[in-house]
């Protein structure tokens, strides 16, 4: 944020000429000359009152020059960069060039004129940068000190929060060099402890912790460390081998990992019960990264190597560039200890049902959505409850069904609440719905479950009488959806879709 300033506001008669700097654009080399100075130039909108335009303006002018001030260090940031033959993604550009939290103490001056032939406001924000440099150089050396105590009352004890706190410091005063470097200040050495050895003591910290914890902590400090401050995450599934299946490893991980990860790198954590009210918005056809606006994602893989499980993480962002990645083992004793499983119990079971469910249908102008308050393959415990999400881009008949652990087939829609298996192009159904009328409530045998729906705009099933609650089907998976997809060789002219989600679940308690 750029500091407060004095604001000398001036409204001329139409006959006053305006200030030299209004005349050019925002530029006035006599007054404010560019070897001393940075500027940012504000217009209003016309209309409103006066003290509207006037606040309008005064912020276009600081955003402005705080955007020049954000050019300047990712060009910096860049030539730095390229100097020592690293790379740098274009997410990472992209994020040095749009931080909002640029600090700067030395904005002395805001003008505002107001045009009243136009009816609208300039404004002009200056920053001296002598007086700049001489506040940024304080907040330095001040800086530097409180990394350098931290540091040593922390490197002796092990103290990993306080080696966390030496490590952020470090940080910010990086952020503050920058800064001092593209106002032209002096690379003067700083009294500081450098980045790779606040890191070194930091994994020789978590390395002391016993168990699991330590060797999450260490990933999350791999896969942190190179994140930005308040970057916003979300921790998606890690998930075994070759499956979108989950087991109790990946609920472990999932929350002690995010938690780490706040720790070693400041990051958010996307808080996952905002998908629902995000998906009633209209979000139901984009990833789910996207519905949860998370800026990078967390995903993994975990492989059963007998004597040890190992780790693949990665963090991703949003436009698939990735970030950061760690891989570690750990023993499987050490898991067995602690009650965690890689893979869910029923296992090959659910590779078949998947297989079912994901066979080819025919290609066809009817598109059937499905999706989880969880995501696909989320990961619900005991007592959760469920929503699903529902659209179609035609008028069609739907039936949804959700395959349990025990191979039962449940018939979640239509319903005795919703007996008409017809739904209305491009209209969101949710299921339960929100009048507590019933609800989906996750219960034992654990393991991995699935919801398929199918779609057709024939009938998928002959008239019956409204069904008595949520009606289990007494047929096999794999019969009642090839009965279903059967519709449109019985009727050439029908169209017909699918859709799966993956369910985890899990018994209750933490993980």
């Amino acid at each position: 944020m750029l500091r407060s300033a004095a604001v000398l506001f001036l409204s001329l008669g139409l006959a006053a000429a305006p200030p030299a700097w209004v005349q050019k654009g925002g530029v006035d080399p006599e007054a404010y000359p560019a070897a001393r100075y940075l500027t940012g130039y504000g217009l209003s909108s016309p209309g409103g009152s006066e003290a509207q335009q006037r606040s309008q303006a005064l912020a276009m002018a600081r955003e402005a020059l705080a955007a020049s001030i954000r050019t300047r260090v990712t060009s910096d940031f860049t030539s730095r960069v390229t100097q020592q033959d690293q790379h740098m993604t274009r997410f990472a550009q992209n994020l040095v060039r749009t931080r909002a939290d640029v600090e700067l103490d030395g904005l002395d001056t805001l003008l505002a004129w107001a045009d009243p032939a136009s009816r609208v406001t300039h404004a002009l924000a200056v920053l001296d940068k002598p007086r700049a440099l001489q506040l940024l150089g304080d907040k330095v050396d001040r800086q530097a000190r409180e990394c350098a105590g931290a540091f040593e009352r922390s490197r002796a004890g092990g103290d990993v929060p306080g080696l966390l706190r030496a490590r952020q410091l470090r940080e910010g005063l990086e952020e503050s060099l920058l800064v001092r470097a593209v106002l032209g200040g002096a690379a003067t050495p700083v009294s500081c402890p450098p980045g790779a050895d606040i890191d070194r003591e930091l994994r020789k910290a978590l390395a002391a912790r016993k168990g699991l914890d330590g060797l999450v902590a260490t990933a999350a400090l791999d896969l942190g460390g190179g994140l930005p401050r308040g970057i916003r995450v979300l921790m998606d599934r890690i998930t075994y081998a070759d499956t979108p299946f989950c087991g109790s490893l990946s609920a472990y991980l999932e929350q002690a990992l995010g938690a780490e990860l706040v720790a070693c790198g400041q990051v958010k954590i996307v808080d996952k019960t905002a998908a629902a009210e995000a998906i009633r918005q209209g979000n139901l056809g984009a990833d789910y990264a996207e519905t949860l606006r998370s800026q990078a994602v967390v995903r993994g893989t975990c492989f059963d190597l007998g004597e040890e499980v190992r780790l693949s993480l990665r963090v991703t962002a949003a436009s698939g560039e990735e970030l950061a990645a760690a891989s570690f083992g750990i023993p499987a004793a050490l898991l067995a200890k602690a009650g965690l499983k890689p893979a869910p119990d029923n296992l090959e079971d659910a590779r078949k049902t998947l297989a079912i469910c994901d066979a080819r249908v025919q290609a066809s102008s009817l598109k059937v959505k499905l999706a989880l308050d969880r995501g696909d393959g989320g990961i619900y415990r005991k007592g959760d409850r469920l929503h699903l999400f529902l659209k179609a881009n035609m008028d069609c008949y739907v039936k949804v069904l959700y395959h349990q652990v025990d191979g039962t087939n449940v018939v979640v829609f239509p319903n005795a609440y919703h007996p008409d298996a017809r739904i209305q192009r491009d209209r969101l159904y949710q299921i339960p719905p929100d009048d507590d009328s019933f609800n989906l409530e996750v219960q034992e045998p654990f393991g991995v479950e699935m919801v398929k729906v199918m779609a057709s705009t024939a009938p998928l099933d002959p008239p019956a009488a409204a069904p008595q609650g949520l009606q289990a089907v007494r047929a096999d998976l794999a019969s009642i959806v090839g009965h279903a997809r059967g519709i449109t060789l019985r009727k050439a002219e029908a169209q017909y879709a699918e859709d799966t989600a993956v369910v985890n679940t899990l018994p209750g308690g933490k993980p």
